[in-house]
């Protein structure tokens, strides 16, 4: 059972692979080169996409002992001491071996990896004694390859250290959220469900699109047979309603006795540790919802391909019957209209940038005006806050240590209001307002490439002499912008995923799409603001501590102090913070500018280069245009093989697993 659904996914992704193969080959000789290049990154992207699993959660919680009991074997240490903010991912390789990535570049340049023996990797990763070096961290990440079954599969398993770290939760955000496929969130029964925990899973997973959160709640067996009943009510009650399939997302387990049992070939202990069912559930996740989309998203981009080679074998066969004479009289004769649409999609590519321009204004504002307005919120947040740490001034603990972890306290609990407040304008104002201006936009766009595309097959039959219109190619449709973005590269491929999806399922959830990203860079520029490190080594400076000495001051003076500036460094970043907002939406505005444009120009060169192909085979004689157009006789049937063969392949993809 645990490999037959991953073989199956293996299988279909072979077949599609192979298509996308004989497609290539049937573009080869007409003259499609950008076609084919789209493809031939398409297959490559195909072949080496892998289902990426994030394991997050704070420190202390088993999550490498939860690693270990999935892959059946003590890969990763389960480190005595909390780790700098790197990453372990593990791969398939052999033979065995671990590599570590640099943060940091020498001189601009980047550090090759340096491999290191795996049973010293604590040594690197650990921190030492002095809490600062969390912040010197000189790795980025680790690669461990390792010849186990489920990473044979092509399943990668990325582990992140505790997500108590500031920068761990930085670094997850930015270079981990955006390319998962699957995330699994990993707690402790005998502290189930923390304020802390929950607040990443409202503030930071949930904005950034992950709806269907694995939640394993691991140290099941630690809890007393009598109170386990009320454990697990409580921890569905507190996690069910905070991912998509409610309680079949919620699991408790013993990953301490499903490692053991592995390693001890004790079967009956790996199923009652409750592993099984996670893997199991892991796995159709993967298969049936994320392998679907692995498969269906690139099987579109072939099929938009197969059409416009059925739009261009008539054309090219015309064109070889035609004399190159009457071919040239005509190609010269479309070379104003070419022109008239240069003109056009320079237009069309202006309004784009315009619409950018004057929607970055008024996010920008919009942002401006939120940030400026939570200062005046601040004093309140932090009069309900009740701290854990205190500064005893009699204690033989040096106040400066008492007086950090005061401050870091207080300001992380105000860094979460801050990232709430976000949150709730992001979902309340931000979200709606580029919804209603996308979808202006794109039905203005919808309509000027749907007029740019007509004149376009209008001049293709005109010079081509063929009678065959697109409408006759076949019985498969491709939208106006969906063939634009297509000959961009694709919207798989091209980096501009939001635009094809948009294409594809409408305006509104092209709209919504591009918020998550957005959110992205906006947690990002929180975290950079309310990053506890950062106002912790002023405040706790040897002037401020003997202030407070001096001025025999309470903990509460302290919380106000501390409130007081983290107000102030709110109130003076408001512009910066606005405008990155701003500039966060634009960034993702771009990617379909630069689509809509270079789609547009594949567009009108396709003409010239189909023109300038025929000229060069009736250079070669009338015996090659004859070969050449038997070829083009047997290319039909094999886009019909490969039609139909595609066709079947989504249909078992798209139709639900039993």
């Amino acid at each position: 059972m645990v490999e037959s659904q991953y073989a199956v996914f293996q299988e279909k992704r072979e077949i599609l692979v192979s298509l996308i193969q004989e497609l290539q080959e049937v573009l080869e000789p007409m003259a499609m080169t950008d076609k084919r290049n789209t493809l031939n990154q398409l297959e490559s992207l195909v072949q080496s996409d892998s289902f990426k699993v994030l394991v997050l959660g704070e420190f202390k919680r088993g999550k490498s002992t939860f690693i270990n009991a999935m892959l059946g074997d003590e890969i990763l240490p389960a480190y005595a001491k909390p780790c700098t903010a790197i990453i372990n991912e593990v791969k398939w390789g052999e033979p065995r071996r671990a590599l570590l990535h640099f943060a940091q570049n020498e001189n601009d340049q980047p550090l090759q990896p340096q491999e290191v023996p795996v049973e010293e990797l604590e040594d690197y990763v650990a921190i030492k004694d002095n809490v600062s070096e969390l912040h010197e961290n000189r790795y980025d990440k680790v690669e461990l390859f390792w010849p186990l079954a489920l990473c044979q599969n092509g399943v990668e398993i990325i582990d992140s250290p505790g997500l108590n770290e500031h920068d761990v939760r930085q670094k997850v955000t930015m270079d981990y959220l955006s390319c998962v496929d699957a995330v699994l969130f990993i707690l402790s029964c005998e502290a189930l469900a923390s304020k802390s925990e929950l607040d990443v899973i409202d503030n930071i997973l949930k904005p950034t699109g992950h709806e269907d959160i694995f939640f394993i709640c691991n140290r099941f067996n630690m809890i007393r047979a009598k109170e386990r009943e009320d454990v697990k009510q409580y921890g569905l009650s507190r996690l069910a309603s905070r991912t998509k399939k409610g309680a079949e997302r919620v699991f408790f387990i013993s990953a301490l006795d499903g490692l053991d049992g592995r390693i001890e070939k004790d079967e009956e202990r790996v199923n009652k540790s409750g592993m099984i069912q996670v893997e199991q559930e892991l796995e159709k996740f993967l298969v049936n919802e994320r392998g679907r989309i692995k498969i269906l998203r690139p099987a579109r981009e072939v099929q938009i391909a197969i059409h416009a080679a059925r739009q261009t074998i008539p054309e090219r066969q015309s064109m070889l019957k035609t004399d190159l004479k009457t071919l040239e009289e005509r190609f010269e004769g479309a070379q104003e209209p070419l022109r008239r649409l240069e003109a056009e999609r320079e237009q069309i590519v202006r309004r784009v940038a315009n619409f950018r321009e004057d929607i970055k204004i008024t996010i920008s504002s919009e942002a401006c005006s939120f940030y400026r307005s939570l200062p005046e919120q601040v004093a309140g947040w932090v009069e309900t806050l009740e701290t854990t740490n205190t500064v005893n001034f009699i204690s033989f603990e040096s106040t400066k240590a008492q007086a950090e972890r005061l401050i870091e306290e207080v300001v992380s609990a105000l860094s979460g209001k801050d990232e709430s407040e976000l949150l709730a304008w992001q979902n309340e104002i931000l979200q709606p307002l580029i919804t209603d201006r996308l979808s202006s936009l794109m039905a203005e766009l919808d309509e000027h490439a749907s007029t740019f595309v007509h004149k376009i097959d209008a001049i293709r039959l005109q010079v081509s002499g063929s009678t065959v219109s697109i409408d006759d190619v076949g019985p498969r449709k491709v939208g106006a912008i969906e063939r634009i973005l297509s000959a961009a590269g694709g919207f798989f491929i091209g980096g501009v995923g939001l635009a094809g999806l948009g294409a594809v399922f409408g305006y509104q959830e092209m709209a919504k799409s591009i918020v998550p990203q957005v959110g992205l860079a906006i947690l990002f520029s929180i975290m950079l603001v309310g990053n506890p490190w950062l106002l912790i080594p002023i405040m706790a400076s040897g002037g401020f501590i003997q202030g407070l000495w001096s001025a025999k001051s309470t903990n509460k003076k302290i919380k106000e102090e501390v409130s007081k500036r983290f107000a102030a460094s709110i109130r003076d970043s408001a512009q910066q913070r606005g405008n990155e907002v701003a500039e966060a939406v634009v960034a993702e505005l771009a990617k379909v500018q630069d689509a809509v444009n270079q789609g547009l120009s594949q567009e009108i060169k396709g003409v010239r280069d189909q023109v300038d192909s025929i000229r060069s085979e009736k250079q070669k004689g009338q015996a090659n245009v004859d070969q050449k157009l038997q070829e083009l006789s047997y290319l039909v049937r094999k886009l019909d093989v490969i039609d139909n063969e595609l066709d079947k392949l989504i249909m078992e993809v798209a139709l639900p697993t039993v």
